[in-house]
């Protein structure tokens, strides 16, 4: 009886530091969506209403974070996504990609930490949203939405 009784105080030690483990992980995810309200993502350049010839380059800048490449959350860190025709995604939601399918759909990934990358469209116009997210892609933050022609 007494080793049944040590094997359930072990199994029970155990399951608790699982539960403590998960209750970080799940702290871990929400924590920059929650602890970073001030932080906004804005376009430099190009501006709302420019004409560009593709491939043109965007210029972005983030307030209120650090941008960091993708990978472990931390609070104070995010990096950016450009979204094309398709609106930026709610606070939380969780930005598909990186892949060559995501920026065939519209999502354009600075999941190294960049401030810039280049952008080919075909002619015509199009609304770019530039949106920032954590190390697992939940977005947060403020916005800025422009319209540009690519010739």
């Amino acid at each position: 009886m007494t080793r049944i009784t040590a094997l359930f105080a072990v199994l029970i030690l155990a399951l608790a530091a699982c539960a403590d483990d998960a209750a970080e992980e799940a702290e871990a995810v929400v924590y920059s969506v929650d602890a970073q309200p001030d932080a906004a993502a804005s376009f430099v350049s190009p501006s709302d209403g420019d004409t560009v010839t593709s491939p043109f380059t965007v210029e972005l800048a983030a307030e209120g974070v650090e941008l960091a490449p993708a990978g472990e959350p931390a609070v104070g860190e995010g990096h950016q996504h450009v979204m094309v025709d398709i609106g930026c995604y709610d606070s939380g939601e969780s930005i598909p990609g990186p892949s060559d399918t995501d920026e065939a759909a519209g999502r354009f990934h600075l999941g190294d930490g960049s401030d810039s990358r280049e952008i080919d469209l075909e002619p015509g116009t199009y609304e770019l949203c530039v949106q920032l997210a954590d190390g697992i892609h939940q977005a947060f933050g403020s916005t800025e939405t422009i319209t540009v022609t690519v010739e």
